[in-house]
C-alpha cells in the first residue's frame, strides 16, 4: 500500500504497526463498514512498558513528501445524515477564557476544565520498531471506554497495526496522573484505504481501552461529546493536541478561531501551526469555556505550511464508534 501524495502536507504522527499481527488490511473484502483489530495480549503493552523516559523520547512521524494538488479531492467523498449529538460527561472544573476570536499560533492550554482531563497522548510502537506519539480524547460512550483519535495512528501505510497502544488523560511532561490505559481494540473505516492509498477524509479511529484501577477514563475523569452529521458551517472552531513543535510535546497546545475553506476532501479546515504529535487531537464546536466541554466534531489529520484539517464525522465516522461501543 501507499500513502496518497497530496501537495505539501504530511500527515503528522503516522502510528506505524511494528511488532503488531498483521490482520486483513481494508480492501476488496472489507468495505464499508467498520474495520476491527483486537489487540493479542503479547502486543498489549503496560505500564512497565511506556516508563516517563519511553513516553518523552517516543517521536512523531511523517508521511512521504506528498505531490498531487489539493484541488483534486474538492469532491465531497461522505454521506451526511441526521445530526446525532451526545452530551459530555464532565466533571466540575471552573475555566477560564484563554482565546480570543482568532488565535492561529499554537499556546499552551492553562485554563483547567474538563479538556485538561479528557485530553491526552496516545503512545504506539511502529511497523519500524520505533515508539511514536499522538494525541486523543475520551468521549461519552456507553462503557466509558472510547478514545477518538485517527487512522493513521492505528494502522500504517502498509496495513500493519500499531502495537503496545495506550492512551494517558491528562499527559503532562512524561507523567501520567490518571494511568495508563491500555488498547484492547483498535476501530478504523474500511474505506480508509482505497485501491491501496490512504484516504484523508476517513481519516479517523476508536480505541477501546482497558480500565485501570477497576475505572473507565471515563469514570475517571469525564468525557467529551461528540457530534456525528454536524449541519454547522463557518462556526468558532477550537483545535487541541500535543505537537512536538510547541513545548517539545510535554503540554496540551491549542489554537483557536474562525474556520477556512477546505481541501483534501476534508471537511474542516482551520489556520493553525500545531506539528506532529497533535494528530488525533480534538476538533470541537460548542466549546463551553467555562467548564472546558464541548462537541467533538473532528480529530487533526493533516497539516499543510498553514492550515489543519480534519475528517467529516458523518455516517461512517458514527457507525464506527457504536462498533467501538459495542466491543
Amino acid at each position: 500500500m501507499r500513502i496518497l501524495a497530496i501537495a505539501g502536507l504530511t500527515t503528522l504522527t503516522l502510528g506505524l504497526g511494528a511488532h503488531a499481527a498483521t490482520a486483513e488490511p481494508p480492501g476488496e473484502t472489507a468495505k464499508d463498514r467498520p474495520l476491527a483489530h483486537h489487540v493479542p495480549a503479547k502486543f498489549a503493552a503496560g505500564g512497565d512498558y511506556w516508563t516517563p523516559e519511553r513516553m518523552r523520547a517516543a517521536q512523531p512521524l511523517t508521511a512521504p513528501a506528498d505531490t498531487a494538488d489539493a484541488t483534486t479531492e474538492k469532491a465531497t467523498p461522505y454521506a451526511i445524515g441526521n445530526q446525532v449529538n451526545i452530551a459530555p460527561t464532565p466533571r466540575t472544573f471552573p475555566a477560564a477564557v484563554p482565546f480570543g476570536p482568532s488565535v492561529a499560533e499554537q499556546q499552551t492550554w492553562n485554563a483547567g476544565g474538563l479538556i485538561a482531563k479528557t485530553a491526552g497522548k496516545v503512545f504506539g510502537t511502529g511497523g519500524n520498531g520505533n515508539d511514536f506519539v499522538a494525541s486523543g480524547t475520551v468521549v461519552t460512550s456507553a462503557d466509558g471506554d472510547v478514545i477518538v483519535t485517527v487512522g493513521h495512528a492505528l494502522i500504517d501505510n502498509e496495513g500493519r497495526w500499531s502495537s503496545n497502544l495506550v492512551f494517558v488523560p491528562a499527559y503532562k511532561n512524561g507523567t501520567a496522573p490518571y494511568g495508563k490505559f491500555v488498547a484492547r481494540t483498535s476501530f478504523i473505516w474500511s474505506g480508509y484505504y482505497k485501491d491501496g492509498a490512504h484516504q484523508p477524509p476517513l481519516d479517523f479511529g476508536m480505541l477501546v481501552v482497558k480500565p485501570v484501577n477497576g475505572k473507565t477514563p471515563l469514570q475517571a475523569v469525564g468525557g467529551q461529546g461528540i457530534r456525528f452529521n454536524s449541519r454547522a458551517e463557518g462556526t468558532s472552531n477550537l483545535l487541541l493536541g500535543y505537537p512536538n513543535n510547541g513545548n517539545g510535546g510535554k503540554t496540551l497546545q491549542y489554537c483557536g478561531g474562525k474556520s477556512v475553506t477546505p481541501a483534501y476532501g476534508m471537511k474542516y479546515a482551520l489556520v493553525c501551526d500545531m506539528g506532529g504529535g497533535s494528530s488525533g487531537g480534538p476538533w470541537f464546536q460548542d466549546f463551553d469555556k467555562r467548564t472546558g466541554s464541548g462537541h467533538v466534531i473532528s480529530a487533526h489529520a493533516l497539516r499543510n505550511s498553514t492550515t489543519s484539517y480534519g475528517a467529516y464525522f458523518g455516517p461512517e465516522a458514527l457507525k464506527t464508534f457504536r462498533a467501538a461501543e459495542a466491543a
